[in-house]
């Protein structure tokens, strides 16, 4: 595939900060076949100050996706910083795992990756592709690699209390995560469902809280990702969940004022994502 038929859109969020020097900044980017997308703070004030994605269109394979990122990573100047930190969060379709469950190294020409989640005493295990994973490592040489979806089992359960039931849903464009938990150490379900239509999300969706045993008049549903109150979707869980709500951001997280109009739920899991 030539280079002029690389088809990326490019939004992004503020303007990074030319008086910042790059070692002070923290780099929290996630990549998927349908996405790069990234934050940028600092490490100095932990004030989020830019927020870059590229949205991929019709991806064909691997060769493509790391086609698509070289051009990424050669055209963004934000990219070629030398940040003091990096952060890479894959998303992935995953599976939790009892702690130190042993698993293959090398499958198929991908890296099973096994990540502690020592706050829940399991193991989220995801595939990197191998070829991403030189491609990952040759951009950014020192840099943590996690799963995107790992920054809900350490950021969510202080948003749980005993007073309130909750069921997190996390939204994207093909598929949902559902992360429950029982207390703020207990978990009960994390997730993923594929989708294709908000029917589809919404009989997922009312399949698993039928699974748990869950009363839908009584559980706050606290939504994350890509969702809005004017999407189908949102109108759907209205239907069905009295209580339903937006997750906001955490007390430490901080914005510039370039953000003022950012929506606090959107991309949740790349702003909290941690290593």
């Amino acid at each position: 595939m030539s280079a002029v038929q690389i088809k990326n859109t490019y939004t992004s969020i503020g303007e990074p900060d030319v008086t910042i020097p790059p070692s002070s900044l923290l780099l929290k980017l996630a990549v998927s076949y349908h996405s790069v997308k990234y934050f940028i703070q600092s490490l100095t004030h932990g004030q989020i100050i830019f927020y870059g994605e590229y949205t991929l269109h019709h991806v064909e394979n691997e060769d493509d996706l790391l086609l698509r990122i070289d051009k990424i990573f050669h055209d963004d100047q934000s990219l070629q910083l030398s940040f003091g930190k990096v952060i890479i969060g894959i998303d992935s379709n995953y599976n939790l795992v009892p702690a130190d469950i042993l698993f293959p190294v090398e499958t198929n020409g991908n890296i099973s990756i096994s990540q502690k989640l020592g706050n829940v005493g399991m193991d989220l295990v995801f595939a990197l592709n191998a070829r991403l994973n030189d491609k990952i490592r040759n951009l950014l040489p020192i840099c943590n690699i996690v799963h995107l979806s790992s920054s809900f089992i350490n950021a969510l359960p202080e948003y749980i209390s005993e007073s309130a039931d909750k069921l997190f849903v996390n939204v994207d464009t093909d598929h949902f995560d559902v992360i429950y938990f029982i207390n703020q150490n207990e978990l009960r379900l994390m997730n993923r469902y594929e989708y294709k239509a908000p029917t589809d999300f919404i009989y997922f969706l009312l399949l698993c809280c039928e699974e748990l045993k869950i009363n839908r008049e009584e559980i706050e549903l606290m939504l994350i990702g890509g969702v809005d109150i004017q999407s189908k979707i949102y109108s759907n869980c209205y239907h069905y969940f009295p209580k339903i709500s937006f997750i906001h951001k955490p007390e430490e997280i901080r914005f510039s004022k370039a953000f003022d109009r950012f929506p606090r739920h959107l991309h949740f899991n790349l702003y909290n994502l941690i290593a």
